[in-house]
């Protein structure tokens, strides 16, 4: 087989012949993909990583034959899990990251989703049921505690049974108080 050498981003040439060919025309020889090594594309200077022909942008090459950097700052789970109560930007903000570098690492350590709106909702159980009864809601309380620590361990976890059905007796009570009361006034 006749080595095929690349002489520019769209311009070829078949060793042994005098033309150069283009992409444009259709040659079935032309049409497989080429070997790097069988290209021009060597390279130039001491291990730069510098090629014979610059980019289609007219500049060196070297930047194409970088290796991506390593990360310089790796989120442990334990900083990420105490920031769950925190909306992601707020998370973001305290842990000094990005949102989208925190939504990557959450990713990659196995937190599909961020629980802010979990933890808040149990939050937000735990203070309505303080403000109507603490004495009543004491057990419940411990227990709704208790599953907010759990779920800060694994926020895949989803709201137990019994809680999503305190949680909407509880709203159902306040709901019926407040209506009761806006029509006494």
């Amino acid at each position: 087989m006749m080595p095929i050498y690349k002489l520019s981003h769209r311009m070829y040439a078949v060793s042994g012949t005098q033309a150069s060919t283009t992409m444009d025309a259709p040659m079935i020889f032309l049409m497989q993909p080429l070997h790097p090594l069988s290209t021009m594309d060597a390279t130039v200077g001491q291990g730069r990583g510098q090629t014979l022909h610059p980019n289609r942008y007219g500049g060196p090459t070297e930047h194409l034959y970088r290796r991506k950097k390593p990360r310089r700052y790796k989120l442990k789970f334990e900083h990420v899990a105490q920031k769950f109560s925190l909306s992601i930007k707020d998370a973001a903000r305290e842990l000094k990251v990005s949102v989208p570098t925190l939504q990557l690492r959450c990713r990659e350590l196995g937190i599909p989703k961020w629980p802010y709106r979990k933890v808040r909702s149990l939050e937000s159980l735990i203070e309505t049921m303080v403000e109507l009864a603490p004495r009543r809601f004491e057990h419940a309380i411990s227990k709704v505690r208790e599953e907010i620590e759990a779920i800060k361990l694994n926020p895949t976890m989803e709201i137990k049974y019994e809680t999503e059905r305190l949680r909407q007796e509880i709203y159902d009570s306040k709901y019926k108080r407040q209506r009761t009361s806006g029509l006494t006034s």
